[in-house]
C-alpha cells in the first residue's frame, strides 16, 4: 500500500477530530440516540436560568441541560426509552413529565412551572407531546424532513416471522422490499439493488465492504446478522437522511441495542418447526418431486440487570438456530435415470448459527457515560447439492463475525461529546467437502453444422467440443473454494453546539470518522479437476458415456491482501427559525485512499498486449475505451470530490404539530465492494487449463486431443499433463479516475395527525449515476462486433482469453415514488395497533441487467447504447399492513399482510424489442395477478399471523405460548417465469419466492 497516502489520511483524520473536539459544544449522532427539546415557561413568560434534568426511568441515568435566555433547552444524546423530565426554575419552582422517546427522533416537550406542566392536546386520556407521548406510547415524528419509520420492540417481539431476523421488519417502511429465497435474504430500496443500503448498530457501520448484500455477513447467508433479542428498536430512513449517515444510496437502517436496568430482567425462548408443517412449493409438486423437508429449531436467552444501582449495568443475549434440510437430486432428462441411479435421491444439508451479544453500561457521573459491547457470530451451511447436482457436489459455507464497540459520552456545561472506537471483522468461507473426488459434468452436444444436401461434408452430426446444448447432471467434488474477510478499526467523534442563537435557534453538529480497513480475498477456482462427458455416448465423439472428452483445472492464484483508509467529515445545522419552521442544512465529505486498486500496477504483459492491438493496421479501440485511462503505475489518484450537500425543511402549519409540510434534497455517495476491483488483480492470472481426450488421440471436435487412458483419473497420471498444458486468464481493467456511485434524492410531503393516527403522504424521486459494470473493450466497431474484434491471441498473447473487459460507470437509474403511511401505535390501554405502508414506484435504468458487484453486459457496447427499461426491483404497487390486537383471556393476535403487483421479467423473442440490440424486451413482462379478495388482484400475496397466549405467574414472571402461521393461505408467489414470447407456457411461473405455508410453535419465558 502507498505509505504516503496512509500517513496523509491518518494525519487528516487526526486533525479533523482534534479540530472538532476543540469546538465549544458537541452532541452525538442521531444514529444511536434521540433528542428532547422544548421551552420552559412561567405562565406566559419564558423562564430563563432554569435547569432541566431527564432521568431514564429504567436505569436512573441522568442528563442535564441549561435553559437559555429565550427559555429553550436541548437534551441531546439520550438513549431511546422512557424518561422522567424535571425542570427547576431559579426560584425553586418545578414541573415534571414522564415521556417516551424513540430512536433517531427529536421530541418536543414544553414545561410550565406555574401550571405544573404544559403539554400538547390530550387524546383519550393520554397526552401527546408532538413527537413524544406520555405513558410510554410509541412516539410520532413530525418535524423532520426524513422519510422514516420506527419499528418498536413491541413490533419486533410480537409480529409474526419464522427466522428471527429483525431486518425482516424493514419491510414495514415504504419503499423497501425484503426478498427471501432458499439461501439468503436481501433488502432493497429506492429502485436500487441491495448493495445500496447500509445498516448501523449502536452507531457502528455494518456495510458489506467486499461482497453483495449490503450488510456484512448477510450475503449468501440463511441466518441473522444480529441477535433479535438484543435489539431494542430500529429506524428505517427511506429517504433524505442527514449528513451523519454514510455509504448508502437508497436507505438506512439504524438499530439500538438493549441495555441492563436497575432491575434484573431476562427471558428464554424456543421455537420449533416440524417438516410436516411446511407446504411443498408448487413448482416441485408439479414436477412430481417429493417434498424437501425442513426442520427448524431456534432457542436462546437474554439477561440484564444492575451491577451497581443507577451506575453500572450489564446485558447479554445468546441465540441458536438449527435447520435440518434435505435436498433432492433429480434429472429433468429422466431417460438417464438408470445411468445416474447411484447419484439421485436426497442428502442432508443442515444449517447452524450461534450469535452472542454482551454489553456493559456505566454512568460514570452525571456528565459521563461509557458503553462497551461485543458480538460474536458463527454459522455453517451445507449446500450446493440438489437439483441437477449429485449429493457429492455439496459445499460447506462458513461465516463468522466479531464486533466490539466502545462509546464514551461527555455532557459539558454547554455541549455534549461522544467518542467511539469500534472493530468489525466479518468473514465468509466456501470450502469443498468432497475434494478427493474429481468432478464429473455430463453434457449434450449440438450438431455444429446444419445439414446441407449440396455439401456432403455437412451431413450427419458434426462434433465441436465447445458447442454444447445443455448440462444434464454434475457429480463428484466441487472445483471452487473461496475465503473473504473484511476488517475495520474505526475511530469516530460526533459533536454538537445545541442552542446557538441567530435568527432563531441552531443546533450545530460536526463529526469526523477515520477507519482503517483491510480486505483479504482468496479464490481457489477450478482447483479440483472436472471431467466433461458426452452423456449421449455418440459414436461421432467417443462412443461412450464413461470416456471423458475433456478435463478442466484452474491454476492457484495468490490472495489479495489490501489496506484502505477511510475518512469522513460532516457538519449539520438544524435551524429552528420559528416555532413553525425548521431548516436542516448539512454537508458530508468522504474519502478512501485505496477503494479500487489505487496501489495496483498494471502488469507489463497487459500493457504490451493493449499496445499491440492498438497498433494493428486499420484498427483502433472504440472511442469509449482509451487504454491510458486504465493502465496504472500503482499511483491511481483517490477520488476527493465526494462532497454531499443535504437540505431539508419542515413547516408546522398551525403550530400544533398536527399538520406539517416537509421536504428535502441531498446527494449520497455509496461505494463499490472490493469484489469488483479484485477481478483486475485476479482474473489475468486465473489460468484455466483444459486437456481434450479422444479414443485414439489427434484432432477431434476442433481441438488436438490425447488418447484416453483410465489412469488419467488419478492425480499421478493427470498432473504431468496439466502441468504441461497452457492456460489462459482474462483481462479486467479498472478506471484510473473512478468515482463511486452517487444518488441525488428529492422529496416533498405532508404529515397529518388524526387523533392517535399519524398519516403521511410523500412524493419521492431519485437519480443515480456511476454504478459499475464490465464491458468489452476490444469490440470491432463503436456499436457492434463485441466478439469480433482483435483478440490477445491474435497479437501473440495466448495467455489471455479473447475478451478484454473494462469498467464503465455510465449506468444510470431514475426513481419516482409515492409513499402513503398510516400509523396507530399499539398501547396497553386500548390494546391494538395498526401500521400501513403503501408504495407506488416507477424505477428505470439503462446498462447491465446484473444486480451484483460483478455485473457484466454482453449485449451492448456501452450503457448509453442500451435502452432505458424497468429496473428488476420495480414493483409498481406494494402494500404492507401490520397490526396487533389484544383479545380476551390474555390472547394477542398479530399479523402482516403483504400485497404487490410483482417484479417484472424479461421477454425473449419479443416483437417489440428495440432495434440495434438482442431480441429481448428487458423487464417488460408483468406477472399475472390473482385474486386476494373479490375485485382485488395482486401478483404477490402473503398473509402472516401470530397468536400468543400469556400467563402471568408468581413474582412478576410470565410465560407465553406462541403459534406462527406464515403465508397461511399458501399463496404461490412466483420469482421467475417462462420468458419465451412464442412459448406455449409464456408467462407461467418457473420458480417461487419463499416462504410457502409454514407453521411454527414457540414458548417464551420472561421475568
Amino acid at each position: 500500500m502507498n505509505q504516503f497516502n496512509t500517513r496523509k489520511a491518518a494525519l487528516a483524520a487526526a486533525s479533523a477530530i482534534a479540530i472538532s473536539m476543540a469546538f465549544v459544544g458537541a452532541a452525538q449522532a442521531q444514529n444511536a440516540t434521540t433528542t428532547l427539546r422544548g421551552a420552559v415557561f412561567d405562565g406566559q413568560t419564558v423562564e430563563a436560568g432554569a435547569t432541566v434534568v431527564a432521568t431514564e426511568v429504567s436505569t436512573g441515568y441522568a442528563t442535564r441541560s441549561r435553559v437559555g435566555a429565550d427559555g429553550r433547552y436541548v437534551l441531546s444524546g439520550l438513549r431511546p426509552g422512557t424518561y422522567r423530565v424535571q425542570v427547576t426554575s431559579a426560584d425553586g419552582q418545578t414541573a415534571e413529565e414522564t415521556v417516551t422517546l424513540s430512536l433517531g427522533q427529536v421530541g418536543t416537550l414544553n414545561l410550565d412551572v406555574a401550571a405544573a406542566a404544559t403539554t400538547g392536546a390530550a387524546t383519550n386520556g393520554a397526552t401527546e407531546l408532538g413527537e413524544i407521548v406520555v405513558t410510554g406510547r410509541r412516539v410520532f415524528e413530525v418535524r423532520t424532513p426524513e422519510v422514516a419509520t420506527n419499528v418498536t420492540q413491541q413490533q419486533i417481539n410480537n409480529l409474526p416471522q419464522i427466522s428471527r431476523n429483525f431486518l425482516n421488519f424493514a419491510a414495514l417502511a415504504p419503499g423497501l422490499r425484503v426478498t427471501e429465497d432458499d439461501t439468503e435474504r436481501t433488502i432493497s430500496a429506492g429502485g436500487q439493488t441491495a448493495q445500496a443500503i447500509n445498516v448501523f448498530i449502536d452507531g457502528q457501520n455494518r456495510k458489506s465492504l467486499i461482497s453483495d448484500g449490503g450488510v456484512a455477513g448477510q450475503d449468501d447467508s440463511r441466518g441473522t446478522p444480529f441477535p433479535q433479542g438484543a435489539v431494542q428498536e430500529f429506524r428505517v430512513i427511506s429517504q433524505n437522511f442527514k449528513a451523519e449517515y454514510e455509504q448508502a444510496g437508497s436507505a438506512i437502517v439504524t438499530a439500538v441495542t438493549r441495555s441492563g436496568t436497575n432491575e434484573f430482567h431476562g427471558d428464554a425462548f424456543v421455537f420449533y418447526q416440524n417438516p410436516d408443517w411446511v407446504a411443498q412449493d408448487q413448482i416441485s409438486e408439479r414436477r412430481g418431486a417429493e417434498k424437501a423437508p425442513v426442520r427448524r429449531l431456534q432457542y436462546g436467552a437474554s439477561l440484564g440487570g444492575p451491577i451497581i444501582q443507577d451506575r453500572l449495568h450489564f446485558f447479554g443475549a445468546y441465540e441458536r438456530k438449527d435447520e435440518e434440510r434435505v435436498s433432492q437430486s433429480f434429472l429433468n432428462r429422466t431417460e438417464y435415470n438408470d445411468f445416474f441411479a447411484g447419484d439421485l435421491g436426497t442428502v442432508s444439508t443442515p444449517y447452524e448459527q450461534d450469535v452472542f451479544f454482551g454489553k456493559l453500561s456505566w454512568q460514570v457521573d452525571d456528565r459521563q457515560r461509557v458503553e462497551l459491547s461485543t458480538e460474536y457470530k458463527t454459522e455453517e451451511d451445507i449446500r450446493g447439492a440438489g437439483g441437477q447436482n449429485a449429493p457429492s457436489r455439496a459445499a460447506r459455507n462458513n461465516g463468522e463475525t466479531q464486533a466490539f464497540n466502545l462509546r464514551h459520552q461527555f455532557q459539558g456545561q454547554r455541549f455534549l461529546n461522544e467518542f467511539a472506537i469500534d472493530y468489525l471483522k466479518s468473514s465468509y468461507e466456501q470450502s469443498v467437502i468432497n475434494g478427493g473426488d474429481y468432478g464429473r459434468e455430463y453434457v449434450i452436444f449440438r450438431d455444429d453444422v446444419a445439414d446441407d444436401e449440396t455439401d456432403p461434408s455437412t451431413l450427419g452430426f458434426q462434433y465441436n467440443v465447445n458447442n454444447r446444448d445443455s448440462t444434464v447432471f454434475t457429480a463428484g467434488g466441487r472445483a471452487d473454494a473461496q475465503f473473504l474477510e473484511q476488517k475495520s478499526l474505526t475511530i469516530r467523534n460526533d459533536l454538537t453546539i445545541p442552542d446557538l442563537e441567530w435568527m432563531g435557534t441552531h443546533t450545530i453538529k460536526i463529526g469526523a470518522k477515520y477507519s482503517m480497513q483491510n480486505y483479504f480475498v482468496q479464490k481457489d477456482f477450478g482447483r479440483n479437476p472436472t471431467f466433461i462427458y458426452d452423456i449421449e455416448g455418440r459414436s461421432e465423439i467417443n462412443g461412450s458415456q464413461t470416456i471423458p472428452v475433456a478435463v478442466n483445472l484452474g491454476v492457484a492464484v495468490p490472495p489479495a491482501d489490501v489496506d484502505n483508509n477511510v475518512l469522513g467529515l460532516y457538519i449539520q445545522d438544524d435551524w429552528q427559525i420559528t416555532d413553525k419552521l425548521e431548516i436542516n442544512l448539512g454537508i458530508r465529505w468522504d474519502y478512501e485512499d485505496n477503494a479500487v486498486n489505487n496501489d495496483y500496477r498494471t502488469p507489463d504483459s497487459i500493457r504490451d498486449m493493449l499496445a499491440a492491438i492498438q497498433n494493428l493496421p486499420g484498427y483502433d479501440f472504440p472511442s469509449y475505451f482509451n487504454p491510458s485511462d486504465y493502465i496504472s503505475d500503482g499511483d491511481r489518484k483517490a477520488f476527493k470530490g465526494a462532497f454531499q450537500p443535504r437540505f431539508g425543511f419542515s413547516y408546522d402549519v398551525y403550530g400544533d404539530e398536527r399538520t406539517v409540510i416537509f421536504g428535502g434534497a441531498g446527494r449520497y455517495y455509496d461505494r463499490v465492494g472490493f469484489n469488483f476491483a479484485f477481478d483486475e488483480r485476479f482474473k489475468p492470472f486465473q489460468l484455466n487449463k483444459t486437456i481434450y481426450f479422444s479414443n485414439t488421440g489427434g484432432p477431434a471436435g476442433g481441438q488436438n486431443t490425447i488418447a484416453w487412458d483410465p489412469a488419467y483419473l488419478t492425480a499421478e497420471a493427470l498432473d504431468p499433463l496439466l502441468a504441461a498444458a497452457p492456460g489462459a486468464g482474462e483481462v479486467f481493467l479498472v478506471q484510473n479516475d473512478f468515482e463511486p456511485p452517487r444518488t441525488d434524492q428529492f422529496n416533498i410531503g405532508v404529515r397529518q395527525k388524526f387523533g392517535r393516527w399519524q398519516t403521511a403522504l410523500t412524493l419521492a424521486a431519485g437519480h443515480t449515476e456511476g454504478e459499475s459494470a464490465w464491458y468489452i473493450a476490444n469490440a470491432l466497431t463503436e456499436t457492434d462486433g463485441r466478439f469480433n474484434g482483435p483478440s490477445p491471441t491474435s497479437v501473440g498473447y495466448s495467455q489471455f482469453r479473447n475478451s478484454i473487459f473494462f469498467q464503465s460507470t455510465d449506468k444510470e437509474r431514475d426513481y419516482k415514488a409515492i409513499y402513503f403511511t398510516a400509523d396507530k401505535p399499539y398501547n396497553a390501554e386500548d390494546r391494538w395497533g395498526f401500521n400501513l405502508a403503501y408504495t407506488y414506484m416507477d424505477a428505470t435504468q439503462n446498462g447491465s441487467r446484473d444486480n451484483g458487484y460483478g455485473a457484466f453486459d454482453f449485449d451492448y457496447n456501452t450503457p448509453e447504447l442500451s435502452p432505458e427499461y424497468r429496473s428488476s426491483s420495480d414493483e409498481r404497487h406494494r402494500i404492507v399492513a401490520s397490526g396487533t390486537l389484544g383479545l380476551p383471556a390474555d390472547f394477542l393476535l398479530s399479523g402482516i399482510v403483504t400485497l404487490g403487483s410483482g417484479l417484472p421479467y424479461n421477454i425473449n423473442d419479443c416483437p417489440d424489442a428495440p432495434a440495434g440490440g438482442p431480441n429481448i424486451c428487458w423487464n417488460a413482462g408483468n406477472p399475472e395477478k390473482r385474486a386476494f379478495l373479490p375485485g382485488l388482484n395482486f401478483a404477490y400475496r402473503q398473509v402472516d399471523l401470530r397468536l400468543t397466549k400469556g400467563f402471568d405467574v408468581f413474582g412478576g414472571q410470565r410465560v407465553e405460548f406462541i403459534a406462527d402461521a406464515i403465508n397461511i393461505f399458501n399463496f404461490t408467489n412466483y420469482s421467475s417465469f417462462d420468458t419465451g414470447f412464442n412459448s406455449p407456457r409464456y408467462g407461467a411461473g418457473t420458480g417461487v419466492f419463499l416462504p410457502t405455508r409454514s407453521f411454527q410453535v414457540g414458548l417464551r419465558y420472561s421475568f
